[in-house]
């Protein structure tokens, strides 16, 4: 994905996690998933985030972030194996927003685990998350490549990205 915007990239992970979040549209913390899905596609539209308002979803001292979240559920093991690699996908979609929207900023001091994000980590653990969720489909993830590749190439990195436009086409 090094040939497309930069936005593009993290378009791409939204739309993998987004396709993913029907499996937890029963558990009590999706409308929290949802929203922060919805703030990344934001930050990608608009720009109307920071990379701080970004790593305050995962992370803040009121202990309702992602993060906190997340090992309570996992801690206390409510949820399946599906629920539970769905959310670390969500995780995963919304730090790598984040040391976006922190690099878009010049932002050199980030939180640690924003500066622990990186392309390699997203292709590795990503990737091998998001491709164990049942109903992943191998050929949707290239056909979104394909579709990003040919209308936000890095020759064409000043086209918008839309939410809408991206889900339409694929």
């Amino acid at each position: 994905m090094e040939d497309v915007h930069v936005d593009a990239r993290v378009a791409y992970l939204l739309t993998l996690t987004d396709k993913a979040l029907n499996k937890i549209e029963d558990y009590e913390w999706y409308p929290l998933v949802r929203e922060a899905i919805d703030i990344c596609w934001e930050w990608i539209e608009e720009k109307k985030y920071s990379g701080e308002d970004l790593y305050e979803i995962l992370d803040n001292e009121d202990e309702d972030g992602l993060i906190y979240i997340e090992g309570v559920a996992y801690g206390e093991n409510p949820y399946g194996p599906q629920a539970r690699l769905v959310w670390s996908c969500v995780v995963d979609a919304v730090c790598y927003t984040a040391w976006k929207a922190y690099q878009h900023e010049n932002e050199t001091s980030m939180p640690q685990p924003i500066g622990m994000v990186s392309d390699k980590y997203i292709d590795d653990e990503f990737m091998g998350k998001i491709k164990k969720i049942e109903g992943y489909q191998e050929s949707l993830a290239e056909h979104l490549k394909q579709v990003l590749l040919e209308h936000y190439s890095l020759a064409s990195s000043d086209k918008k990205i839309k939410r809408s436009e991206i889900l339409s086409r694929i």
